[in-house]
Parts: C-alpha cells; sequence; structure tokens
C-alpha cells in the first residue's frame, strides 16, 4: 500500500510539474517547423477533397459515422478506420511522427466539419468538431493556434499535450485543422 502511495504522489508531482505550463513556450517555439513539415500538397489536398465530398451532415449522420469508428475499433473490419489511416496523408503523418525521434506522439488532420481525414495512428473516434483542437482553432480562424494543457496519455504512459492550428488555403480560408500530440517530458528533456 506505501508503494501505491508513493507512486500517487509521484504522478502527482509530475503533472503540478506542468500545472505552471512550462510546455507552452517551448512548443510555440516549435510550432513554425511542426507547420512546415505537415502543410504538404498531399495534406491540402485530402482536406479539398473531403470538403468537397462532406458536404453538411446532420448530427445523426455524425453519429452513424461515430459508431461505425468506435464498431470497428472493436472488430477486425476496418473500412471507415482505413479510410483515414490508410490514405496517403496518413503516410505522410506517420513519417513525421516516426522521424521525430518520440517528441510528436501522433497527429490527426481534421476538414472543416472537424472529421478526420488523416490520423497517424487511429484515436477514438472520427469526428473532432466538439472537441477544443477543433473548436479553438477552426472556429476560431485561419492563424488560430491552440496549446492544450499536459494530460497523461495512457497508451504512451507519458505526458502528453496538443499542439493544435488552423489550416488555411492560399486565400487565407481556414479549410481543416491539424492536432499534434507531443511527448512534454521529451519536450522539457525530463
Amino acid at each position: 500500500m506505501r508503494n501505491l502511495l508513493l507512486v500517487f504522489f509521484a504522478v502527482i508531482v509530475s503533472a503540478t510539474a506542468y500545472a505552471e505550463e512550462e510546455h507552452i513556450a517551448p512548443i510555440t517555439a516549435k510550432m513554425p517547423q511542426i507547420k512546415e513539415s505537415i502543410l504538404k500538397d498531399v495534406l491540402f489536398e485530402t482536406i479539398n477533397a473531403a470538403n468537397e465530398k462532406r458536404g453538411d451532415p446532420s448530427q445523426d449522420e455524425i453519429d452513424k459515422m461515430e459508431e461505425t469508428w468506435k464498431g470497428e475499433l472493436d472488430s477486425e473490419n476496418f473500412v471507415l478506420i482505413a479510410s483515414v489511416v490508410s490514405n496517403p496523408l496518413a503516410d505522410h503523418l506517420r513519417s513525421i511522427v516516426e522521424g521525430s525521434d518520440g517528441l510528436i506522439t501522433e497527429i490527426n488532420v481534421m476538414d472543416a466539419k472537424g472529421f478526420s481525414v488523416g490520423q497517424s495512428s487511429p484515436n477514438s473516434d472520427i469526428w473532432q468538431g466538439e472537441e477544443l483542437k477543433y473548436t479553438k482553432t477552426f472556429l476560431v480562424g485561419p492563424d488560430a493556434i491552440f496549446i492544450d494543457e499536459v494530460e497523461e496519455d495512457g497508451s504512451t504512459q507519458s505526458f502528453q499535450s496538443q499542439a493544435n492550428f488552423t489550416v488555411k488555403d492560399s486565400s487565407g480560408k481556414p479549410i481543416g485543422a491539424v492536432s499534434v500530440g507531443i511527448d512534454v517530458g521529451i519536450l522539457l528533456d525530463y
């Protein structure tokens, strides 16, 4: 029991160390490099194609897609998931994650409606339209950047923050958003 309390205390102390948002300035400094590596033709082509195809889905249609996605996570039939994690954009995103020496843990690209159109690895849902990564970027404007607080990521056993930004076309119009998982321990050299 004593060991369990010590582990719990260590986790609280580690999380508290991030409470002062010491991760914001280093992530902000890396944002130009991160954006440059992600914002390639394949990203713009994929987002634009999705925006043209998707239209304006109803909440029922969104809910059905979410249900399908979650059902596929529990099965071996990955039709919808494969469309997001097995396309040229997803390949590009994985190459960035793999080349980051562990700093970048995941990348998720969303269209104008908040649907994932490219993920470096499958996450728990396809629609991000109600999440801060979308509402604090795409809905804010073409130059919006939102760096989220640090949370423990159970799948990677690391402390992670998400660096999120709006994607705009050559005219400056918002067309989508990107969310980048950053391992804060690696970022801050802990």
